[in-house]
């Protein structure tokens, strides 16, 4: 079960689902996440989580392609 709830942008009120469906919309980058939310950013203190958790879900996509691709 993956937990959405965590909140990454406190400003705009960006959780981790929403982050989510950002980056699988095509967002690569912590303002192109907000953009995609109607958001922009406002104090800049989530940039740094922003941006590994963006890592973190792109890494996790790549491994799965991967994993597909190879059996």
């Amino acid at each position: 079960m993956q937990m959405d709830r965590m909140i990454i942008c406190i400003c705009n009120n960006i959780n981790e689902r929403r982050a989510r469906q950002a980056i699988e919309a095509g967002a690569r980058s912590p303002r192109e996440v907000l953009a995609k939310n109607g958001c922009k950013f406002n104090c800049g203190t989530c940039k740094c989580d922003m941006g590994d958790f963006i890592a973190s879900e792109m890494d996790q996509h790549i491994e799965s392609k991967v994993l597909i691709a190879a059996e």
